[in-house]
């Protein structure tokens, strides 16, 4: 095991620890020495990456909050997905907008215009509503308990628009958004609008944003949508496992070309 290995395996157990992690049970969860697990530890507190708080237990120092901080921020999804986002519009020949839920609306932080549509309205940081349109109702399905009531009770006293969905209607398309991590929409926000969005995940498996594709309704029925799930669902996908999410429960470590294409991190790419 190399030390570098060994450091983010002291990370991984500092950060999960529900209390300070001990220098014994980071020791033995690493199965080394404590004297060789204590000289890690003790480079990590003088870096700044860990915090002691007595003497022998850890906590996550400065630095790592600043990188966590750093690494959480839409600016950075932004940046791993732009690529991912540009193939999938070159691909599918449809725009792509990538959308994250800030309180109990949604911001498009990033969108990739297809040059084949007669006309594209941008709402990059425009906050837009969760119970109308397809990633919209991908966040709200993903959203707590709080946050679908308050939705449901408002869409139940008013629809956004006339074609939103009812209080009932929103129920079970949530409950199938969540069963299927599939969403569909058309003209529920603007006339003459279809799109279909999937959930992006972060490490834990829970949903950071939604990456849809949009288009005229003329062009993108239910089953030009369909046809082009499975392409979405892999972009969605790559942008996942960028965030250290695995479907098989395991932590996701990938590497990405420059038109966003990857593939599991080898030991010889690893050791370049």
């Amino acid at each position: 095991m190399s030390v570098l290995e060994k450091a983010t395996l002291i990370l991984d157990a500092v950060a999960e620890s529900p209390e300070d992690a001990t220098l014994t049970s980071i020791a033995q969860r690493l199965g080394q020495p404590r004297s060789s697990t204590h000289r890690l530890l003790s480079e990590l507190v003088q870096l700044g990456v860990l915090f002691r708080v007595g003497p022998a237990n850890y906590v996550p120092g400065p630095r790592l909050a600043h990188w966590a901080s750093s690494a959480g921020a839409a600016e950075d999804i932004v940046r791993i997905a732009k690529p991912i986002m540009v193939g999938l519009r070159d691909d599918v020949r449809e725009s792509v907008h990538l959308y994250v839920r800030q309180r109990d609306r949604r911001v498009c932080v990033s969108a990739v215009e297809g040059s084949y549509e007669l006309r594209h309205f941008s709402e990059v940081g425009k906050p837009l509503p969760l119970s109308v349109g397809a990633s919209g109702k991908v966040l709200l399905a993903f959203a707590d308990s709080v946050t679908r009531a308050q939705e449901l009770r408002r869409v139940a006293k008013e629809p956004l628009t006339s074609r939103a969905p009812s209080a009932d209607e929103l129920t079970a398309q949530l409950a199938d958004i969540r069963e299927t991590d599939w969403s569909m929409s058309f003209g529920e926000r603007e006339e003459g609008l279809a799109a279909a969005a999937v959930p992006i995940r972060d490490r834990s498996g829970q949903v950071l944003a939604a990456l849809s594709i949009s288009g005229p309704t003329a062009r993108l029925t239910a089953e030009r949508l369909e046809e082009l799930r499975g392409q979405l669902s892999a972009a969605a996908q790559r942008i996942s496992e960028s965030q250290g999410w695995s479907p098989d429960g395991a932590p996701g470590r990938m590497w990405l070309d420059d038109r966003g294409a990857s593939g599991p991190i080898s030991p010889a790419a690893a050791g370049r």
